[in-house]
């Protein structure tokens, strides 16, 4: 099995560090150009200058993914100077950062103020929907089918006590992919989703950084390791690929066993 993306275009969100900045490293590996775009220019700028040496085309862009205005702005700037868009891996979020600690009511559904459940949704629901749109209207115009590959979370799934925000717009966007995969398909646009499980990113610093944390999540993990970032890029490496054709609709469970479905 040879996962090439060889005179393929990506559009990476979230690309500044974690999951989305290994998709990028991997994904301008295997053959694709790439645009690199999160809200953080220093890192994306970073990253495109690492798939540079690669002897890939890369574009660093500055994003705030719930701005629309914005979201139309890069995928135009990614049509016009990568030549289209193959394939969008949508990963920027903000995440759900008090798992196994005590932040008090203010994190509880009953209580939680309506702007920090606005602004969790404008994010990881309102701005993966946002991109999602406007990248399959650029796929649509360009006639040559295409790849939208969203990261969801396995918080999802299996929710945990103040962390009902979080589970909610992951779950929205599992359900987008899910729509999206329907109304999409007679374009011959794929759209499926990776949920990842406790992944070495910033978003799980809390956790690794507490002992007491560590060990619990550890145990409840029949692997007994955290995933690392390449972990999940290889999913959605394999899903932009050829050999990922087949699947739309989906939702890709790389979480070491924490959850089975």
């Amino acid at each position: 099995m040879v996962l090439d993306l060889t005179a393929k275009t990506a559009l990476i969100t979230g690309a500044a560090s974690g999951i989305g900045r290994e998709t990028a490293r991997l994904f301008a590996q295997q053959g694709a150009d790439v645009m690199a775009a999160d809200r953080n220019l220093e890192g994306v700028e970073s990253v495109a200058a690492e798939l540079r040496k690669l002897g890939r085309t890369a574009i660093a862009h500055q994003v705030e993914i719930s701005d629309e205005a914005q979201i139309e702005a890069m995928v135009q700037r990614a049509v016009v100077e990568l030549g289209g868009i193959d394939i969008l891996v949508a990963a920027a979020a903000i995440p759900f950062s008090t798992y196994g600690t005590d932040q008090g009511n203010r994190w509880l559904l009953v209580d939680q103020p309506l702007e920090d459940w606005r602004r969790m949704m404008s994010v990881n629901l309102d701005g993966t929907f946002l991109t999602d749109r406007h990248v399959a209207r650029a796929m649509i115009k360009a006639n040559k089918g295409g790849r939208i590959i969203n990261i969801a979370s396995g918080a999802a799934i299996v929710v945990s006590a103040r962390g009902g925000a979080y589970s909610v717009s992951k779950a929205g966007v599992w359900v987008l992919t899910k729509t999206l995969a329907v109304e999409l398909a007679r374009y011959g646009i794929t759209a499926n989703a990776i949920a990842p499980g406790f992944i070495e990113t910033p978003m799980t610093d809390h956790i690794r950084g507490s002992e007491r944390l560590s060990r619990a999540v550890l145990d409840t993990i029949p692997l007994g390791r955290y995933g690392k970032p390449y972990d999940i890029a290889a999913t959605a490496l394999f899903l932009a690929s050829e050999e990922g054709a087949y699947y739309t609709g989906q939702l890709m469970h790389p979480n070491g066993g924490v959850l089975i479905p």
